[in-house]
């Protein structure tokens, strides 16, 4: 399992709340392309924005690999949230 850790973030929008976070989520999973190798997605509003963990089959560099690609063609589908990637 491979996980990458990031926050939505919008300054012009109000701090997010569930609602918001449902709404990202349903298009996130509306848009995931089955062959992507996301297992899971989880998120929750937070201080600073919107933390997701998206959650990848395997290990090392084809997880890694696959992720980058996955994770950029959900966010074309949010275009009004900044993502920044966490360690």
């Amino acid at each position: 399992m491979y996980l990458v850790r990031l926050v939505l973030t919008n300054s012009e929008l109000p701090q997010p709340g569930p609602l918001e976070v449902e709404r990202i989520l349903d298009v996130l999973w509306a848009h995931l392309d089955p062959r992507s190798g996301i297992e899971h997605i989880r998120a929750r509003a937070g201080t600073s924005g919107i933390n997701i963990g998206f959650f990848f089959s395997g290990n090392g560099s084809d997880a890694e690999t696959n992720s980058v690609t996955a994770i950029a063609n959900l966010l074309a589908h949010i275009p009004k949230w900044k993502p920044e990637f966490l360690p």
